[in-house]
């Protein structure tokens, strides 16, 4: 266990605002400006980085490759991890979004020197994994609610652990 009490949320993006905004929404809402934001662009030409540059908030710094090739998620991730003022980081995609659980269990299972892994819930658009139960949850965040709530009673009665981070 770690005694951090302020993290980094690295997120890179491209073109997804609608979902950006949510992940966003997500951390402010389950953390208000307790934590630090990283958001880095991958040369957005659909008004995202318009948003991102327009949100003028203390805990949030910005990036932008001006393109206009794009340089993908790993470069984004060095860039972010580069502009971290906290030891703990966690990166996020643009369409995820988090828990007010989040934080406090990804610290109570961090170590030094190690990687805590969340079990992320996606839509099957990517291929599986054994890290990944593929399942569509729906496409909104309250359809996802309650999808999520019933898989996670169908998990649990399995026997499996599941921590919400």
């Amino acid at each position: 266990m770690t005694n951090y009490q302020r993290v980094t949320f690295i997120i890179p993006c491209r073109n997804n605002v609608k979902y950006l905004k949510q992940a966003i929404n997500s951390i402010e809402d389950c953390y208000g400006d307790t934590h630090n934001i990283v958001i880095l662009d991958d040369a957005s030409n659909d008004g995202t980085w318009e948003w991102i540059d327009s949100l003028n908030k203390p805990y949030i710094k910005t990036y932008r490759n001006e393109g206009p090739d794009r340089v993908g998620h790993t470069v984004l991730y060095d860039v972010g991890i580069s502009l971290a003022e906290t030891p703990v980081i966690t990166i996020l995609h643009s369409d995820m979004i988090v828990t007010q659980n989040y934080v406090g269990n990804m610290l109570k299972n961090l170590t030094p020197l190690s990687v805590v892994s969340a079990t992320r819930i996606e839509p099957p658009l990517h291929p599986p994994g054994p890290e990944k139960y593929v399942k569509n949850f729906g496409m909104e965040p309250e359809e996802f609610q309650l999808q999520f709530d019933e898989f996670e009673k169908t998990v649990k009665s399995s026997g499996v652990r599941i921590v919400k981070l």
